[in-house]
């Protein structure tokens, strides 16, 4: 097997049942031992926010010492991106072997007459196999969708639980109303465990978080707004102080420092609990934090920024960070979305900040066509084009920005993603025709 052959693999077996359940990801783990029965986690879910905390707690435990899993999902540029640990995604080679090894153990649920693991579970399954291999000590981990038959809910009571920002997004498998939504993500919630709620959570998910943790006995911990003061925020990220802590979130948008405030009570939980994780750690661990996709930065000359925003929620704190940030600029915006998402409201909100809009197609089998989008941007913008070719997209809107505009990128992972390997050749042959080092 080589790697074109184990991302086949893997990608394949999409063609299995997705019928919500743990038993095929149990009976997977135990015939490969139980690997994630070796390590401690903090497990994050949310409709919003949960990647970026997941990797600014992430950051922390490595600050702290900890050989540290990193759980995302989905990828941005590379599949690798997928399981890290202290934040190096999986070799090529490793994802390989133990696509490999996960692939026999499959085989060995087979002939004893089990069904076949979806792509999601054997994903994470060989992903706690990777990092039990490694002799990691802790993971960051982030759910996939939901939380209560989710894949990652296989682990024991995680250390601390996070419940991010709740809004309305898979609501064919979650539910129609905030309640059961909030309801679904906290299948995470167990005996015993500290639970960290994000601070503006909607009051009706509140509520229900709340209950449950009294009912399962969680120790419930909600950030505090009076201990917030918030020193500066810009185009590099916001300077804040919380409860005796301060320290810089290098992620733009004033919605980052409500997700760090998470991170902050979470590593004190966690050093409550014994571990090495003081104040000094906390604030050190989020201002290294890396993460991308969210209000990044991947060009100069037009600014271009990039963002995953796909639905009402991260819209909402992408449109309230443009219009802080980029309130003198003329924003040209290149957007596609997939058309199980809110289109609907998410286009209507960027459109009426741009000045230009270039609509465009993901690739994916579910994407909203170019011309679909296209419809709605032209009622609250001017000067809407349709361009399905995301390359061609970008190369327009770069044309119409020239060296004063602002280009913002965003819609759909599947966009931004590629968006973002494409802009990263424009780079290199930029740095090549000046005669730079485009590795330095």
């Amino acid at each position: 097997m080589n790697y074109t052959e184990a991302l086949q693999y893997i990608h394949g077996t999409k063609k299995f049942s997705t019928k919500p359940g743990l038993l095929r990801i149990e009976n997977l783990l135990n015939e490969m031992g139980n690997p994630h029965k070796s390590m401690k986690y903090v497990h994050v879910a949310g409709t919003n926010g949960k990647g970026s905390a997941t990797s600014m707690m992430g950051s922390v435990l490595i600050t702290a010492g900890y050989k540290t899993g990193l759980f995302i999902s989905p990828y941005l540029e590379r599949f690798n991106e997928r399981m890290q640990i202290n934040n190096t995604s999986i070799s090529d080679d490793d994802l390989v072997r133990f696509t490999q090894k996960t692939k026999n153990h499959i085989q060995d649920m087979l002939d004893k007459g089990m069904l076949h693991p979806t792509e999601f579970e054997l994903l994470t399954a060989m992903a706690f196999d990777y990092w039990a291999h490694n002799k990691c000590d802790f993971v960051s981990l982030e759910v996939g969708m939901g939380g209560r038959l989710d894949a990652t809910n296989v682990i024991d009571p995680p250390e601390v639980a996070m419940i991010m920002s709740i809004s309305f997004d898979h609501t064919r498998y979650l539910g129609d109303s905030l309640s059961q939504i909030a309801w679904e993500k906290c299948g995470i919630v167990k005996p015993g465990s500290d639970v960290v709620c994000y601070i503006h959570q909607n009051n009706e998910a509140l509520e229900k978080i709340r209950d449950i943790c009294e009912e399962r006995n969680a120790n419930f911990i909600l950030p505090s707004e009076d201990e917030l003061r918030v020193i500066d925020t810009g185009l590099f990220g916001s300077r804040f102080s919380y409860n005796g802590i301060e320290t810089t979130v290098p992620l733009m948008g004033i919605h980052q420092v409500y997700n760090a405030i998470s991170v902050i009570e979470a590593g004190r939980a966690l050093a409550a609990r014994g571990y090495n994780v003081t104040d000094e750690i906390i604030a050190k661990g989020i201002a290294q934090t890396q993460w991308v996709g969210r209000l990044e930065q991947v060009f100069e000359s037009p600014y271009c920024v990039i963002d995953a925003a796909h639905n009402e929620d991260s819209v909402r704190a992408l449109t309230t960070a443009v219009d802080k940030l980029f309130e003198n600029r003329e924003i040209i915006t290149v957007m596609g979305m997939l058309a199980d998402k809110d289109y609907e409201y998410c286009i209507p909100e960027v459109a009426r900040r741009s000045s230009k809009f270039v609509a465009t197609t993901p690739d994916s089998p579910r994407a909203l066509d170019a011309k679909s989008a296209a419809e709605i941007a032209e009622k609250y913008c001017d000067d809407v084009v349709t361009e399905p070719s995301i390359e061609k997209a970008v190369d327009k809107a770069f044309e119409m920005a020239g060296e004063n505009g602002m280009v913002l990128i965003c819609g759909s992972l599947y966009l931004i993603g590629e968006a973002k390997t494409y802009i990263r050749g424009l780079k290199e042959t930029d740095q090549k025709a000046s005669g730079k080092d485009c590795n330095r």
